[in-house]
């Protein structure tokens, strides 16, 4: 059971005999924390304490008050905000604004994002401490000159970090500097024992959950967009994109239970768990099933890990289904766009003739399917940092198509959703300029009594609108039948 430390994130290696199960990690009880939402950049505790240093000029809305209406709403109420301005003689400290509130970590402050540069504030931000959140697929927008016009289906950040008050790692049983299971405690042990004591001594929380499905995309119009998507390939505006369609589904108990039952079901080694709330107090839940990485440095070492191609696992022995089905052409040929567009991601931040590919089409087997999987390598210039190579890469081209930018403008015009935390990327990023994320498929997305399950597939010229369709079925699978 897991004690209430505030917003928290748990990443898991759960498949000990995947060969890049290294660490466990829980992060919790922040003392700051930062987030894109509304077109806003809003900080909290230490992170806002950066912040105001590095940009003195600005003038920065504090959220004194939550009520029901949106942010955005709440911030144009100058009944309800007061300003801080570091460049101002007479200046109120940020402790003297957050007077009334119970934590000074928990007092919001927010700028328009078109007052300051977001890739820089987040580099200067960040600057040796440690992050714990995730990067939401519609920060495409601050990357290149997109748009997302489509409705939310739930209230989410564009992207969410916490710096952790309570941080540890264990290493998995695979790893061959194990520490025999014991926790290695980074920050905060003490915090946690007394929360720990305190929450399992008097929670009565349930760990039961139940699910109903509501809606989803209907088969039909599945079919024609699928055939409306060969149609612009064939005309050359793309060779290759990724097509979603979001499942709502009623949900009542433990986001928690939910994430469990997941991890039971089919063991992955990019899990993650997290949840968090918004200033006006609206919580946001997420449990990752990921098999995928997007991004991963150590030192300067970079490497990404593209998966594109599934195939249902049915049998024990597929190795002539795996040979002529998963590795066949077409599947070959799909994956191969992916890989190369991530080596030109790469090559974006690379040492010139660092980037390479090993292993190349490799299949790794899940519980539910076989997938193929490519490592592509990079070492990273001295010049650029952690979020240059992230702002270089993202979103993963798995989650796009090929090229990037002209898949992401076709994703726009089929999809009837914004994406928001589908098909990002959930990890931490490390005091030494390290990180690591993996990509937001095979997750469940809660708020309220609400649950989101996105899933999809690439989409290239020879593609069957049949088959996508029922690779689609196969990855919802990996939720519905935890609750079958």
């Amino acid at each position: 059971m897991l004690p209430k430390v505030g917003p928290m994130v748990l990443l898991e290696s759960q498949l000990n005999e995947h060969r890049e199960s290294q660490y466990h990690w829980i992060a919790g009880d922040p003392v700051g924390q930062i987030m894109v939402y509304k077109q806003r950049l809003w900080v909290a505790g230490t992170i806002a304490e950066i912040l105001f240093q590095a940009f003195p000029s600005l003038e920065w809305t504090i959220m004194q008050d939550k009520t029901d209406t949106t942010i955005l709403e709440i911030a144009q109420k100058t009944t309800l905000v007061d300003t801080y301005s570091s460049g101002d003689s007479r200046q109120t400290t940020p402790s003297e604004l957050g007077q009334t509130s119970t934590r000074e970590n928990d007092i919001w402050y927010s700028v328009l994002l078109d007052h300051i540069d977001l890739w820089s504030a987040l580099k200067i931000a960040q600057n040796q401490s440690w992050w714990f959140g995730y990067l939401g697929y519609d920060l495409k927008n601050f990357i290149e000159n997109l748009e997302s016009g489509h409705d939310e289906l739930y209230e989410a950040a564009d992207l969410w970090f916490m710096e952790p008050g309570i941080l540890a790692k264990a290493a998995t049983s695979s790893h061959e500097n194990k520490l025999n299971n014991e926790v290695e405690w980074l920050k905060g042990e003490q915090r946690w024992t007394e929360l720990r004591e305190r929450f399992v001594g008097s929670s009565s929380e349930s760990q039961e959950f139940s699910i109903k499905p509501l809606e989803g995309l209907s088969k039909d119009h599945y079919l024609h967009t699928i055939e409306s998507v060969k149609a612009d390939i064939r005309e050359g505006d793309y060779y290759e994109m990724n097509f979603s369609h979001a499942l709502k589904y009623s949900f009542e108990g433990s986001p928690v239970a939910l994430y469990r039952a997941m991890q039971e079901y089919g063991p992955v080694p990019f899990a993650s768990y997290f949840n968090y709330d918004l200033p006006s107090g609206l919580g946001v839940q997420v449990c990752s099933a990921s098999p995928e990485r997007y991004l991963a440095k150590r030192g300067e070492h970079l490497w990404s890990e593209p998966i594109k191609g599934t195939l249902g696992r049915n049998l024990p022995d597929e190795s002539e289904r795996i040979q002529q089905e998963l590795l066949g052409l077409k599947n070959k040929a799909e994956h191969l766009m992916i890989v190369d567009l991530v080596r030109n991601d790469l090559h974006r931040v690379a040492l010139k003739g660092s980037v390479h590919v090993n292993p190349l089409f490799e299949v790794q087997s899940f519980r539910t399917v076989h997938q193929l999987v490519s490592k592509v390598h990079a070492q990273i210039a001295p010049n650029y940092s952690s979020f240059d190579a992230i702002r270089h890469s993202f979103p993963m081209g798995s989650m796009t198509g090929a090229p990037k930018i002209a898949a992401m403008h076709a994703i726009e015009r089929y999809e009837s959703y914004k994406r928001g935390i589908y098909s990002g990327a959930i990890g931490y990023l490390s005091p030494n300029d390290d990180f690591d994320f993996n990509v937001v498929i095979r997750t469940a997305i809660i708020q309220g009594d609400q649950l989101y399950y996105p899933v999809g597939g690439a989409i290239t010229s020879d593609s069957d609108p049949e088959s996508e369709w029922q690779e689609t079925l196969l990855k919802a699978a990996a939720l519905e039948r935890v609750f079958r």
